[in-house]
C-alpha cells in the first residue's frame, strides 16, 4: 500500500469521525440522511422514506410504509401458495442444481449435487412408499423428522407435503424426555432420523413411543440395527431402500395443500419448560417468504446458500424455502462447527443465515490477529473508518472501494467471494460486530425479529438504514402493536410495551394445547409475543428483551438483562455472558466464560502469568477483577447507569452450550438453567459484596 493511499483512508476517516460525532450520537434515534455525498457512488434508494419507515393504524398498530394503503400481502410470487408450489417454481426461474454436500473424490473435497429435478422425482418416490406403509392422505398425519441439516431432510419434507402430511422436526439435540413428549403427543407413526445411533435411541425407548412404528435412516442401515428392530416389532428401511420401495409402486396424483392446510408443527426451543408445538399452515410458510422481499431479490438462480443453522428451527426452513422458491441452490455444511468457515470458503455462496455469536467470534478473532501488531491495526481501522463512511453516505455495504482492493481482500476472503448478505436472528448482536461486518467485511446485514409463532421474521431491517441495534419497520404481512406493561413501567403511549402481531404469518395456535393458545392471543387477535420494544421516530422496531427477564432491582430501577450481555459480549474478555439480578439485592452480578486466547495473553502481559490451563487462569481472582474494571469501563463509557453495570464477576471455562442444556441449538442462553447451574457462584458473589459493603 502506497502512502498516499493510507493518506486517502486517513483523510475519510477524518471525516466520518466528524460526522460520526457531529450527525450521530445516538444510534437508535437518528438516521443517515438520505441524501448522501457527492465523492461516494451512486447511493441506494431505499423503498421508503427512512425517516417513516412505519404507519400508524386506527388501533394504534403499525405496518410498513413501503406498502403504503394496500392491504397486508400474503403471496411473495403469484401462483406460489404453499411449500409444494415454492419448490416447484424453484427450477422455473433458476439454476438447474438445487442441494450439495461435500464429499471425498480422489483424495478432494468436491460439492455433490441434486438437481430440482431429481429431487421432485425422489420426493414422490418418498411419498408412495409413505402411501404403501398405510398412512393416510391428510394433514391428520404427522410425520417425524429427526436429524442434522442434510438433503434427505428436505427430500422427505417434500416428500410428506406432497400429499399434504404433517411435518415434526426434531433438534438434533432434543432431550430423550422431550422426544418421547413430542412423539407420543403428536402420535408419530414414522420418524427419518439421520444415523443409526438415533434409530437404536428410539428402538431402546419404544415403551415412551406407543405410536411409532416405522423408522426410515438417512445412513446405510446394519444386520445388527436390523434385527434390533425385528426383535422390536419395528419397520427399518435405509433412505435408499425406502425410495426403491416407493419407485415400485405405482404412481398416485399428489394430493397438494392448500394455504390454510397445516405443513408442520414446530416446536420451541425452550428456554423454559415444556416445548409447545407450533401450529404452521402452508399461508403461514409462504406468507413469511415476504421478509426476505427486503433484500430485494438478491438471491437468483444457480447463487448459492449455505445450510447449517438447524432446519427444526423455523428460522433456518424459511430461509431454505425462500431459496428454493427463487431457484437458487443449498449446500449443507458437515456438521462440525469447526469446519464451517471452510464449508462457507468452498461454497462461496451469496448469502447465509447466522446467529450474534458466530459473527462476534469472527469479529473478535480478526481484531485479535493485529491487536499487537500497530501498523497492521492503524490501517485496517482507517479502512474501516473510511468505510464506516461509505457505508452512512451511500446506504449499501461494498466490497468494490479502493479500501477493500488494497486492504480488506484477505479479510473479506474468510466468507467467500460472493457473500452479500447475512441474515441475523434469534439473540441481540454486539453493534461493534455488526458495524465490522458492513464496513470490513463488505455485507449487508440487515437485524430482523420474530418468533416460531409467527412463521420467522415479523419485521426486518430496510436496506439503505445504517444504524444497528433496531430491526426495522414490520413486515408487509402483519401489524405490530405495542401495549402497556405497567408492572415492568412500560407505557404505549410513550411507544413502548409489550409486542403484539397480527398478520397471515402469525399461527392459529399450539397443538392439542387450547389453555396456552388462547393464553397467547388478545381479544382482537393479536399474538402475545411476551417481548418487550419499542418504536423509534422513525418508526423502526427496537427489542428491548424479554418480559420475563426483565426484573425490578430493590432501589426501584429496570434492568434488562439482555441489553447489558449485548453490550459486555464486545469486550474481548468475552466469550459468553450470563448477567443475573436478585429482587432482593441492588446489584448485578455476572458469570463469564472468557475467550481462552485472549484471557491467557492478557495474564501475561498485564501480570506476567505463563504457564496455567485455562482452568487454571479462570480461578485467578486478579483476573476476575479485572475483567470486571473492564465491564464497568463499558458500562460508563456507554453512557448507561451505574445500577446497569455488574458488581462482581466469576470466571468459567464452563461454555454455555447444547450440550449441557445452558443454551437452545440456535444458541439463546437458557436463563433459568444456568442461574440453577452456577448458583453456588452467584451466592458466593453476592456475599463477597454485602461483606465489602458492610466493611466501608
Amino acid at each position: 500500500m502506497s502512502y498516499r493511499g493510507l493518506k486517502v483512508i486517513t483523510r475519510q476517516a477524518i471525516i466520518q469521525s466528524s460526522f460520526k460525532h457531529g450527525l450521530a450520537r445516538n444510534s437508535h434515534s437518528i438516521i443517515i440522511s438520505q441524501d448522501r455525498g457527492f465523492f461516494f457512488k451512486k447511493a441506494h434508494e431505499p423503498r421508503c422514506d427512512l425517516k417513516n419507515q412505519s404507519i400508524v393504524q386506527k388501533d394504534g398498530s403499525r405496518k410498513s410504509a413501503w406498502i403504503g394503503d394496500q392491504p397486508l400481502y400474503t403471496l411473495c410470487y403469484d401462483g406460489c401458495a404453499t411449500t409444494y408450489d415454492a419448490v416447484r417454481r424453484g427450477p422455473k426461474v433458476g439454476g438447474k442444481e438445487m442441494m450439495g454436500k461435500r464429499v471425498m473424490k480422489d483424495g478432494n473435497l468436491v460439492w455433490e449435487w441434486i438437481t430440482y429435478e431429481q429431487a421432485l422425482e425422489t420426493s414422490d418416490y418418498v411419498s408412495r412408499a409413505v402411501r404403501k406403509l398405510g398412512i393416510a392422505v391428510g394433514e391428520k398425519s404427522n410425520i417425524g423428522i429427526y436429524s442434522k441439516n442434510r438433503s434427505e431432510w428436505v427430500l422427505a419434507d417434500m416428500g410428506l407435503h406432497n400429499f399434504s402430511n404433517v411435518t415434526v422436526p426434531l433438534y438434533d439435540t432434543i432431550s430423550n424426555d422431550d422426544l418421547h413428549y413430542i412423539t407420543s403427543l403428536c402420535e408419530l407413526p414414522l420418524m427419518f432420523v439421520d444415523m443409526e445411533e438415533k434409530t437404536k435411541l428410539l428402538i431402546r425407548d419404544k415403551s415412551y413411543l406407543p405410536t411409532l412404528k416405522y423408522i426410515v435412516q438417512f445412513d446405510k442401515v446394519s444386520q445388527e440395527a436390523l434385527q434390533l428392530a425385528r426383535e422390536n416389532d419395528f419397520q427399518l428401511f435405509s433412505f435408499d431402500e425406502f425410495v426403491e420401495m416407493g419407485k415400485k409402486e405405482k404412481h398416485l396424483p399428489h394430493v397438494p395443500p392448500k394455504p390454510e392446510t397445516l405443513a408442520t408443527i414446530s416446536f420451541t426451543s425452550g428456554t423454559t419448560g415444556r416445548p409447545k408445538g407450533v401450529m404452521l399452515s402452508h399461508m403461514n410458510l409462504i406468507s413469511a417468504t415476504l421478509s426476505s422481499d427486503e433484500f430485494e431479490k438478491s438471491t437468483n438462480g444457480g447463487d448459492a446458500y449455505l445450510s447449517y443453522l438447524p432446519l427444526a428451527h423455523i428460522y433456518e426452513r424459511l430461509c431454505t424455502l425462500t431459496n428454493f422458491s427463487n431457484g437458487a441452490k443449498i449446500g449443507f455444511f458437515r456438521g462440525d462447527p469447526t469446519l464451517l468457515l471452510e464449508d462457507i470458503q468452498s461454497l462461496d455462496p451469496v448469502s447465509v443465515a447466522t446467529v450474534p455469536r458466530v459473527i462476534d467470534k469472527l469479529h473478535k478473532g480478526v481484531m485479535k490477529q493485529v491487536q499487537d501488531k500497530p501498523i497492521k491495526r492503524t490501517i485496517l481501522k482507517a479502512a474501516m473508518a473510511y468505510k464506516d463512511c461509505h457505508y452512512r453516505m451511500t446506504g449499501k455495504a461494498t466490497r468494490d472501494t479502493w479500501a477493500d482492493k488494497y486492504i480488506l481482500r484477505k479479510v473479506q476472503a474468510l466468507l467467500g467471494s460472493n457473500i452479500k448478505q447475512i441474515i441475523i436472528g434469534a439473540a441481540k448482536s454486539d453493534m461493534s460486530a455488526l458495524k465490522f461486518m458492513r464496513t470490513a467485511m463488505g455485507i449487508e446485514v440487515l437485524e430482523g425479529y420474530g418468533q416460531t409463532e409467527t412463521s420467522g421474521p415479523t419485521s426486518i431491517q430496510l436496506v439503505g438504514d445504517t444504524r444497528v441495534g433496531t430491526v426495522g419497520p414490520p413486515t408487509a404481512n402483519c401489524l405490530i402493536k405495542l401495549v402497556d406493561v405497567p408492572d415492568l413501567g412500560y407505557f404505549a403511549d410513550k411507544n413502548e410495551g409489550e409486542i403484539l402481531v397480527k398478520g397471515n404469518n402469525v399461527t392459529s395456535g399450539y397443538y392439542k394445547n387450547p389453555e396456552a393458545t388462547k393464553a397467547a392471543f388478545t381479544e382482537d387477535g393479536f399474538l402475545r409475543t411476551g417481548d418487550i420494544g419499542r418504536f423509534t421516530p422513525e418508526g423502526s422496531l427496537l427489542i428491548v428483551d424479554r418480559i420475563k427477564n426483565v426484573f425490578k432491582l430493590p432501589q426501584g430501577k429496570f434492568v434488562a438483562p439482555d441489553l447489558i450481555e449485548a453490550l459486555y459480549t464486545s469486550s474481548r474478555f468475552v466469550q459468553q455472558i450470563y448477567v443475573h439480578g436478585d429482587l432482593t439485592k441492588p446489584w448485578l452480578v455476572a458469570i463469564l466464560v472468557p475467550d481462552p486466547e485472549h484471557l491467557a495473553t492478557y495474564a501475561q502481559h498485564k501480570h506476567n502469568i505463563t504457564g496455567k490451563s485455562f482452568e487454571e487462569l479462570c480461578k485467578m481472582e486478579v483476573l476476575a477483577d479485572d475483567a470486571l474494571r473492564h465491564l464497568v469501563q463499558l458500562t460508563e463509557g456507554n453512557d448507561r447507569p451505574r445500577y446497569e453495570g455488574v458488581y462482581a464477576v466469576h470466571l468459567t471455562p464452563i461454555a454455555f452450550s447444547v450440550q449441557n442444556d445452558l443454551t437452545t441449538p440456535t444458541m439463546k442462553s437458557k436463563r433459568n438453567k444456568i442461574a440453577a447451574y452456577f448458583k453456588s457462584e452467584i451466592d458466593a458473589m453476592y456475599k463477597k459484596i454485602e461483606s465489602s459493603e458492610k466493611s466501608s
